[in-house]
């Protein structure tokens, strides 16, 4: 009997000190985390996702910090692997001090560590997944600045049928969550809009040969060949090997490949013409945002378009934190309450951030792009019409 009470007694205790974990003087101390992937194929704007988010807790700290406290922000590499994203979230979440995180911007790490994130009250903001499952699942944790595959899925097909004038449609997509939900999403929406000729294959991250299924596209003979991978690497493979082996379609890549060295200057010259979806504007065109590139491109050299997002998630979440901060103590469920209640947010992406009740953003829309040179020209924005 005495042993069950001291075992209750110290299950208690142990709950009582994890509460107290989260709530602690803003003196102790303000982490910020960043989960994504900042090594492999995917690194390149991963690291301009956290590059961006450091420019913003750099701008805090030179104001001050928060409650004159410097703000410490704490970078958590999961590789791409959901294994190691949990790792991190585990890291996260027993860090006393750590009140927010941004990322992780890929939807099958994302769900690998919702659980986690969410039994801890740990805000995440993601600058890029973009499942819909992720927010439908009553996690209230999980937030977004950018739009969901839904959203893209449509826009990509009416993009496909309307500018590109498509009939005869080849769509390659990675089996990882992010690709197999937008491939599903962009065949649906291209089959609401009448183009039921389509051919569907799966390639495999990394595989360095798409040759064999790429050989079948050729025998297809699409108008648009639409490559679904996730890392821009895959997509200048897939760009070069389309050309190499002569197939007479539209290149048509999505947000990874929207990267300047790895997607442009990789593909050898064969990504010319070719075109790209994203989840964030051409950023050299809002006013808003020039203090930003400046600082950017004087610091980390070239911005391609995922560090935008980032910057602004931050600033976020920084924002919220703060506010948390003001009675001179902060825990994570205040900061979670703050960032919910975020509408019309206005920063460096041109229109106002509003979180719907699921964590969504409200208004999201598509932009799309088309290799010029050695840049990305912007050629249209869809918003599902």
């Amino acid at each position: 009997m005495k042993k069950t009470i001291h075992v209750s007694l110290f299950l208690a205790a142990v709950v009582c000190l994890s509460g107290l974990a989260h709530s602690a003087p803003v003196s102790k101390g303000i982490h910020v985390g960043n989960a994504g992937a900042f090594t492999g194929d995917a690194a390149a704007p991963c690291n301009e996702i956290f590059n961006s988010a450091q420019i913003a807790v750099d701008e805090w700290n030179a104001r001050g910090g928060i409650q004159g406290v410097k703000i410490e922000h704490v970078m958590g590499d999961d590789a791409m692997d959901p294994a190691q994203g949990v790792n991190v979230a585990h890291k996260f979440v027993a860090d006393d001090l750590m009140y927010g995180v941004v990322g992780p911007p890929m939807s099958h790490i994302a769900q690998a560590t919702l659980k986690i994130y969410g039994s801890a009250d740990l805000v995440t903001i993601t600058t890029a997944a973009s499942k819909p499952e992720l927010t439908e699942q009553g996690y209230k944790h999980f937030f977004r600045v950018n739009a969901r595959n839904d959203a893209h899925g449509w826009n990509s097909a009416l993009f496909i049928k309307n500018y590109l004038k498509a009939k005869r449609v080849a769509v390659l997509n990675e089996k990882v969550a992010y690709c197999e939900n937008m491939s599903k999403e962009t065949l649906a929406g291209l089959e609401k809009l009448g183009i039921t000729d389509i051919m569907q294959e799966t390639i495999v991250g990394g595989a360095k040969d798409y040759s064999p299924v790429l050989t079948k596209v050729k025998a297809f003979k699409p108008d648009v060949l639409f490559f679904i991978a996730t890392t821009a690497p895959d997509q200048a493979i897939g760009v070069r090997q389309a050309k190499e082996l002569g197939i007479d379609a539209v290149f048509f890549g999505t947000e990874g490949a929207r990267d300047k060295k790895d997607f442009i200057e990789a593909s050898e010259g064969a990504a010319q013409g070719a075109y790209v979806y994203h989840f964030a504007p051409d950023i050299y065109s809002i006013p808003e945002a020039a203090d930003y590139v400046r600082k950017y491109e004087n610091q980390y050299g070239v911005l391609s378009g995922f560090g935008p997002p980032a910057y602004e998630a931050m600033n976020i979440l920084l924002s919220a934190i703060d506010k948390a901060a003001q009675d001179g103590d902060i825990s994570r469920k205040e900061v979670l309450q703050y960032v919910s209640q975020t509408h019309g947010y206005q920063g460096i992406l041109g229109f106002p951030i509003t979180f719907d009740p699921k964590g969504d953003l409200a208004g999201g829309a598509t932009y799309f792009f088309q290799v010029e040179g050695q840049d990305f020209k912007p050629i249209t924005v869809m918003t599902g019409q």
